[in-house]
């Protein structure tokens, strides 16, 4: 004869039963549609039960600054060019910077056996001299970048006609300055063997300081 468990023996097997049948009422009502993995305290957008889309606002990029802008150059008249200047300058070398895009500074004197060089670009033309045991180079550019974000610095220097900067690095002289509304700067690289003026400062200001107009929107006419 076979004895009958207790009543009691049942009731954790009823109570698990319980729990699973409201474990799967619980699962049926959160994978109802529209509610599936919704985060507490969310709601439904207004129209999306309609299959509206929310718009959203326009957006700008930042500005990151370095973008290049054109200047605004302010040709000076072309009777203020030099001509004496000028004519010490190779034919082909007059030639090249009467096309020049922006107003063209250069050195006023060319000793005889020193050499010139000239290039141009849409916005910049550049002028080197070659001398004996220094190089001379002039550049002048028609663009700028901007950089919201960088506070503008007082000139170092005197220079020209509103001030510049002035700076020495590796025995290289570097001047900078804005003129005719154009950015302009002039290099000097010189061998203090055989250049005396070479570590001389003053020296290196008078000859930014003499820098001529040499072409002037299409040269002297």
């Amino acid at each position: 004869m076979t004895r009958r468990r207790p009543a009691r023996a049942l009731r954790p097997t009823r109570a698990l039963q319980f729990a699973a049948l409201a474990a799967a009422v619980a699962s049926a009502a959160c994978g109802a549609p529209g509610t599936a993995n919704q985060p507490r305290g969310a709601e439904t957008p207004r129209g999306a039960e309609a299959g509206a889309e929310t718009p959203r606002p326009t957006q700008r990029g930042a500005v990151l600054g370095g973008e290049r802008v054109k200047r605004a150059v302010a040709w000076p008249d072309a009777s203020r060019t030099d001509a004496l200047a000028r004519l010490r300058y190779p034919a082909e070398i007059r030639e090249r910077l009467d096309a020049s895009p922006i107003p063209v500074l250069a050195p006023p004197e060319l000793p005889d056996g020193v050499k010139a060089t000239a290039s141009l670009g849409a916005h910049w033309y550049a002028l080197t001299v070659h001398g004996d045991g220094y190089l001379l180079h002039t550049h002048g550019s028609g663009e700028a970048r901007v950089h919201p974000h960088v506070r503008t610095t007082e000139p170092t220097h005197p220079m020209r006609t509103d001030g510049g900067f002035l700076t020495r690095n590796e025995d290289i002289w570097s001047a900078s300055w804005i003129e005719h509304g154009v950015a302009y700067s002039f290099e000097v690289e010189c061998d203090r063997r055989v250049v005396a003026w070479c570590d001389d400062e003053a020296e290196i200001l008078q000859r930014v300081e003499s820098l001529v107009l040499v072409a002037a929107k299409g040269g002297a006419r």
